[in-house]
């Protein structure tokens, strides 16, 4: 999905909006005819916006969610009997309720957005817990009033969200799955008919990009073991993490030397490079092969370290600046 700017964000609208409560305990969904959003439009924006920062998805060839909107697209007087439909799929799997406790009780909210020409669909399942039968029978205007209350106190209640841009191949999907962060469950996937934009070996050299032009940037203000070093940094991070968080990530790699100009490098990289907000597993065989690290002193001596060698070189910065270089070896040879 092609960012949203400021401007956009800001011009955002809701042109449609309804909910229905689901996975309460019941064969079917309770299903309403209309919602009136009243005075929390603004409040619901804000829930989507957060969804940019989520994982970039495609429509599978015969999602029956992308056929659900399309059609909205279509005819939007379709849009009450199409949430309705999406509401007892995502209810029910194979035609059968979910009583295993799997899919906590909780509400579909269906949104249609538009920011200038631009138009969204929005589908988020929020948890809400044994209030929801309750509260659906003191009206839609309770409901939202209950919804919108303990989500300012909990935003992960909103456990799953994706926001739709169609397009003539299909459409673009961001989506949060606070179930799995780093990809997406499979009940929403097969609910929403998505693959993934970009396969995990993609993602990891995507971040590789990103890493090194924010190393290159910043190079003179780097210290030598995170500017000549970073592939294998990169290398390290993705054993013993396995999983890319952004924020995370630049704090294993930067440490201390975090700045604002840094950080706004890195983010911007990550956007140049269309993985912002992602998260995914690292494709061990897509990370950067370090193979030798080179260095070169003020005296212009050249260090050639091969990576099976690395564990036998190590260097110190000194008080006065100057750099004491050690090489452990078994022999050594002139040439």
């Amino acid at each position: 999905m092609r960012v949203l700017t400021d401007e956009e964000k800001a011009a955002l609208r809701v042109e449609s909006f309804i909910f229905h409560a689901v996975h309460h305990g019941q064969p079917e969904p309770t299903l309403h005819d209309g919602v009136s959003i009243g005075g929390f439009a603004e409040f619901f924006i804000e829930r989507v916006v957060e969804t940019l920062r989520g994982n970039r998805f495609t429509f599978d060839t015969g999602s029956t969610t992308l056929r659900a909107l399309r059609g909205i697209e279509a005819d939007p007087a379709t849009f009450v009997e199409a949430s309705k439909d999406l509401a007892r799929r995502l209810h029910r799997t194979e035609g059968h309720e979910m009583p295993d406790g799997r899919f906590k009780r909780g509400i579909l909210m269906v949104t249609v957005l538009s920011a200038g020409p631009r138009r969204f669909h929005s589908l988020i399942k929020y948890d809400h817990g044994e209030r929801v039968i309750d509260i659906v029978e003191r009206g839609s205007a309770a409901v939202l009033e209950e919804v919108v209350n303990p989500l300012t106190q909990n935003r992960k209640a909103l456990q799953k969200s994706a926001l739709i841009e169609l397009d003539d191949a299909g459409g673009q999907l961001v989506v949060v799955d606070h179930s799995k962060r780093s990809g997406i469950t499979d009940f929403f996937r097969g609910f929403l008919g998505v693959r993934r934009a970009q396969a995990e070996a993609d993602l990891t050299k995507a971040v590789e990009r990103s890493l090194r032009k924010t190393v290159q940037t910043h190079a003179a203000e780097l210290p030598p073991e995170i500017g000549s070093q970073w592939r294998q940094r990169l290398r390290d991070i993705a054993a013993r993490r396995r999983e890319f968080e952004p924020d995370q990530f630049f704090g294993d790699l930067f440490g201390a030397n975090d700045t604002a100009a840094l950080r706004a490098t890195w983010r911007g990289q990550l956007a140049a490079n269309e993985i912002d907000g992602e998260q995914f597993t690292f494709d061990p065989d897509a990370l950067p092969d370090t193979g030798p690290t080179r260095y070169r002193t003020a005296e212009n001596i050249d260090i050639t370290v091969p990576a099976a060698a690395r564990d036998r070189f190590n260097w110190e910065r000194q008080a006065d600046g100057s750099v004491v270089i050690t090489i452990r070896a078994g022999a050594l040879t002139q040439r």
